[in-house]
């Protein structure tokens, strides 16, 4: 049956009403079914009846009266399908139907921005693209999802506007709507993310598979549930899994309470099948002789080579690096520019920006620079590439600070610690590479480039009663970590908590967190959830409210312990025997404040109450930043100096 397209369906299909316009669709091609049938005896009126009830029962579903036929109008999606490769043709289709914001979005992606090479031009372009798409069609929330997608651009999500989508703008294209709840993530509306996918999944349109529901059981702290459900994963989808799948599953097992070696060797395993190379080499290829004056090639690779703690942890390395390596970076988050970024670049011989997904352009890039040192920054975290640690490129190859565990990659020579935490994790986890041990501190803390102020700057409060503090990341804040901190303060009915977290952006992860502590025990009085922080500047300041500072379990901090301990507030730790709950005894041993580590959880609600009232007065305070400060854990000479010798050791007990 030839059948031509109406003016009402067409509208709602582009003003993002897509399932409206498919009933509308479904309705009109009954009631011409019906007319083909009006010489049948039982038909009404020239419909056939069954129509007559399927059109009404159509309608009852939606809920909504469909609008009265008008003249029909094609929608010519031929001369879409033609205007695909042809500007011209693009243009007369937005000149012929201004009405409808395809074409224009078409004429951009396909036209516009591909003809602006330089970062600049096609960012302004993208922003102007943008505007006039929120001017002109204010309802098509989409289509800017569609654009900013189209572009990678996910780094302006941030500033869209604060209003979700119902399924039907999306209808067919589950990747926009992706990129919607990927913009409420970005945004720290995890409890609205929650509901959006759910209404998604009911819509009964086709989504594509994601984390999300993982994403938002992280947020909340229940390590336990995204463990549990990544198990049933592999169990059901093994087959099907990529190695990002499988990083994200060894990032969380790594960072449990206790390790389950079955279960990682058995990802481990799976994971190194699919990142070696067909015609893998074991052997470490010989160190190339280098010529007179010569230095050897660096080549460092991340997802965080950018305002992020990996990357300023990594800059005043990189400062005294760039004087005795040729140094390259290789980083994969092309889209973010910032101040630590500009200067990464600065003191590089060479810098790479890719996506995280060009495996083949990586791989290629890695063989034509032919490093001697391979050095990764990020281990199984978000965009990072570990999988490259399982084929050979450079004669010495590394993994360092940017993940609370080893690579595994069975072509990682080392995984560079120092000697503190080495001692505790030595023996757990069989099967990783060695270990590289430092003499000395494995982070560099610079003080001035975590934004902290003078340490006589520092405004510190003095109440008569105990302030405990606790401003890591909620995902850290498990069920064994609230049932700790409610002991303690059980035990120190005086005392409060005050507690703050990235994600209390969200009040509904505020509350959240509120119910778990009174559901632990602890009394209303002793909780004082504070705002979210909207800048770091105004994150520090919350330090000189408190006298003490909870560390969390079983994934302690690293660099909120820092930050902690620089700007005067002690921090009370109990370390486990991996790298994820022992870093922060280990930074404390460095800093020589041994008495800050409680070995048996027993002894925290005695240290606690010793530390808070040594730590009562602003001066006292103020001492331990000072003291901080100049402890070699803030040497950004002594420490940069000895990584870069001993790497220059790596090379030279390869060679």
């Amino acid at each position: 049956m030839h059948f031509r397209d109406d003016r009402p369906w067409l509208e709602l299909f582009f003003q993002g009403r897509r399932l409206e316009a498919e009933v509308v669709l479904h309705a009109q091609r009954l009631q011409c079914h019906g007319l083909q049938r009006s010489s049948d005896p039982g038909a009404v009126n020239g419909t056939d009846p069954s129509d007559l009830s399927a059109l009404q029962l159509l309608q009852r579903a939606y809920g909504r009266e469909l609008p009265k036929p008008e003249a029909p109008m094609p929608i010519l999606q031929a001369a879409y399908q033609a205007a695909g490769d042809s500007p011209r043709a693009l243009r007369a289709l937005i000149t012929q139907e201004p009405g409808y914001p395809d074409p224009l979005l078409l004429l951009a992606l396909r036209t516009l921005l591909p003809a602006a090479a330089d970062h600049g031009l096609r960012r302004q372009l993208l922003q102007r693209v943008g505007l006039l798409l929120m001017r002109q069609f204010p309802q098509r929330h989409d289509l800017l999802l569609a654009l900013l997608m189209a572009e990678g651009a996910s780094e302006v999500l941030k500033s869209l506007p604060q209003r979700s989508m119902p399924a039907s703008a999306y209808y067919g294209n589950g990747q926009v709507a992706l990129m919607e709840l990927q913009s409420q993530w970005s945004k720290g509306n995890y409890a609205n993310l929650l509901l959006t996918y759910i209404h998604y999944q009911l819509s009964q349109r086709w989504f594509p598979k994601s984390d999300y529901v993982l994403r938002c059981y992280t947020i909340i702290g229940a390590i336990d549930r995204v463990d549990a459900l990544f198990r049933a994963i592999y169990q059901r989808y093994a087959a099907e899994l990529v190695p990002v799948t499988l990083s994200n599953m060894l990032f969380t097992a790594l960072g449990l309470e206790q390790l389950d070696q079955i279960y990682v060797n058995q990802l481990v395993e799976h994971w190194r099948r699919l990142t070696r190379t067909p015609c893998q080499v074991a052997e470490s290829p010989a160190p190339r002789p280098l010529q007179a004056l010569e230095r050897p090639t660096l080549v460092v690779c991340s997802a965080d080579l950018r305002m992020h703690p990996v990357g300023r942890f990594w800059l005043p390395l990189a400062q005294r690096l760039s004087g005795q390596f040729r140094l390259v970076h290789v980083g994969f988050n092309p889209h973010e520019h910032d101040s630590v970024r500009d200067q990464l670049r600065a003191c590089s011989d060479g810098w790479h920006l890719l996506e995280s997904t060009a495996t083949a352009e990586t791989e290629a890039l890695l063989r034509n620079l032919q490093p001697d040192l391979l050095l990764d920054l990020g281990g199984h975290t978000a965009d990072n590439r570990p999988g490259l640690l399982n084929q050979r490129f450079a004669a010495v190859q590394a993994t360092y600070l940017g993940f609370y565990g080893p690579s595994y990659g069975e072509q990682c020579d080392w995984w560079v610690l120092d000697q503190a935490i080495a001692r505790r994790v030595r023996d757990s986890y069989p099967g990783s590479e060695p270990i590289w041990e430092l003499p000395g501190p494995s982070l560099c803390y610079d003080p001035s480039s975590h934004g902290l102020p003078p340490v006589q700057q520092i405004a510190y409060s003095e109440p008569d009663h105990p302030v405990i503090g606790s401003f890591n990341h909620t995902r850290k804040l498990t069920t064994a970590c609230i049932e700790r901190f409610a002991q303690l303060l059980r035990s120190m009915p005086q005392a409060v908590l005050q507690f703050r977290s990235h994600s209390f952006y969200d009040p509904a992860v505020r509350r959240w967190f509120v119910m778990r502590f009174l559901d632990a025990g602890v009394a209303a009085h002793q909780l004082q959830p504070l705002p979210y922080a909207p800048s770091g500047k105004d994150a520090l300041l919350d330090y000189g409210r408190i006298h003490l500072h909870l560390d969390s379990y079983p994934v302690s901090g690293t660099t909120t312990t820092l930050d902690s301990l620089a700007m005067g507030i002690p921090v009370l730790t109990c370390p486990n025997h991996l790298y994820a709950g022992a870093i922060s005894a280990a930074l404390l041993e460095h800093a020589g404040l041994a008495e800050m580590v409680c070995e048996h959880p027993d002894q925290l609600a005695h240290r606690a109450k010793n530390l808070c009232e040594r730590y009562a007065s602003a001066e006292a305070r103020r001492q331990l930043a000072q003291r901080v400060r100049t402890s070699p854990l803030c040497d950004p000479q002594a420490l940069p100096a000895m990584f870069a010798e001993q790497l220059g050791e790596m090379l030279r007990r390869a060679r």
